[in-house]
This record gives C-alpha cells, structure tokens and sequence, in this order.
C-alpha cells in the first residue's frame, strides 16, 4: 500500500462501516488499555458490540518522545521514508512497507499550534461547530468530532472522506474522485508541545476490532521531554503566514 503524500492529507485505506458514527473514544482507561500480556480491556466499537482489546506491547520512540500501548510488537519504519517532510514514524503491525495491511503513523509535526484552540474542549456547541468545521476543511476530513485524549487534554478525531471533489485543470470545473482507501485520523497537542496525529491504516477495511484497538491505544499514548526531540520540534515547525 502506497502512503507516499497521505501522512498529514490523504486518502487510506478501506471501506468504512458505519460503527465510525459513534463517539471515538472508548471506555478504556489507560492502566486497563496498558493491561499486562495476557489481559484484554472490553472497549466498545460501537453502540451493540463489544471488541476485547489487548495492549501488551510498549513502543517507546526515542527519536521522537513519546510511548504508546501496541497489540504487537511493530515493525517501526520512519515516516520520512514515505514522504521527505513528515517526522515520526510508522508502526507497522501487518504488512510491510510496500504493501501495509495494519498500522499506525505517528507525526509530530501534522497541525498548526491554532488549529485546535486551548479551550477546544470548554467550546460552546457553535464555537465548536467552528473549530471542527474549520479543521476539517483544512485537513480534508468528515465527521470529525472534539475527543478528551486525556485528561483535560482535548484533540480532534475524524476520518478522510470516500469521495472529493477537486477542480484538477484550474478551469473551475470540479469532478468527484474516489478514494482508494480512507484512514481514521486524531490530531491532538502533546504534554511537552508536541502536534501529534496519530492514524489508523486498517486494511483491506476498516474493522471494528482495529477501530476499537486504536481508540483504546490513544488513551495511553504519552509524551515525554528528550533534547532529540525537541531539535526535531524547533526543526519541523510550520513557517508562519506573511501578513500582506
């Protein structure tokens, strides 16, 4: 599976189910979704079944600084190995890296610092139609919805659409593309300043056992300080629009 110009805009693959529709995060706390090899934690894909998830694997990255709970040990490619400009990784858990099945991409670079403001989560019901409307447009995603990663920390979950339509000639004439393949999106700050996304390849479509594996992953990613990463932070910072 090519992913080559997807990592922060793109289209991923699969056909997607409607058990997307329900809210993104699961039940799982933290401790249980990190539960030792051995342990599952019930998480809910959806709003009538119930998917067991085990997360007995811990990926730290050194590079990049931070941890997250894995169902597997992956197959850890760099991002940069896809497309030039992304930083972070992707963990492959199915597949290689000419043909991916399972796997998540983990970026540090793939939002600017106002897309999703401080109060994201205090957000009136119209200031939040607002911020999400914005980000989706932006970010090319539907159904993106404000989602607590942790506690008191609020990113932003959606998913790349089926269909786009684009004006390919510049003419103003717009046409419907197909996607491929669709992936599961969350963009989210990290503790130390990072602008995580982190995404859910899932093919050749998306289940609700990967989905829930995912949800219950997010609760227990967590940043932490290294000088390596932050030259990496100062290094992939978005430049700054000029004010005409």
């Amino acid at each position: 599976m090519k992913i080559k110009n997807a990592l922060i805009k793109g289209f991923m693959a699969a056909v997607m189910g409607a058990f997307l529709m329900v809210p993104a995060m699961s039940s799982v706390s933290a401790e249980n979704a990190a539960a030792p090899a051995g342990q599952t934690a019930a998480t809910e894909a959806n709003g009538d079944n119930v998917v067991q998830v085990s997360l007995p694997y811990k990926y730290t990255s050194t590079r990049f600084g931070y941890t997250i709970m894995c169902p597997t040990t992956p197959n850890v490619v760099p991002a940069s190995f896809f497309d030039e400009e992304a930083k972070g990784d992707v963990l492959i858990f199915e597949g290689d890296i000419n043909d991916i099945k399972k796997a998540w991409v983990v970026l540090i670079n793939a939002y600017e610092d106002a897309d999703i403001p401080a109060n994201a989560g205090t957000a009136s019901d119209a200031e939040r139609k607002a911020i999400l409307d914005k980000f989706a447009d932006k970010y090319i995603l539907v159904n993106t919805r404000v989602v607590e990663v942790a506690e008191n920390t609020f990113g932003i979950y959606g998913y790349t659409p089926k269909e786009l339509k684009v004006d390919a000639k510049g003419d103003g004439n717009f046409e419907t593309i197909k996607a491929e393949s669709q992936m599961v999106k969350t963009y989210m700050p990290g503790e130390f300043g990072g602008h995580f996304m982190i995404s859910l390849i899932d093919n050749p479509e998306i289940t609700m056992p990967g989905v829930a594996t995912y949800n219950a992953a997010l609760t227990t990613f967590k940043q932490w300080p290294t000088s390596e990463y932050q030259q990496f932070l100062e290094l992939s910072k978005l430049p700054k629009k000029k004010k005409n």
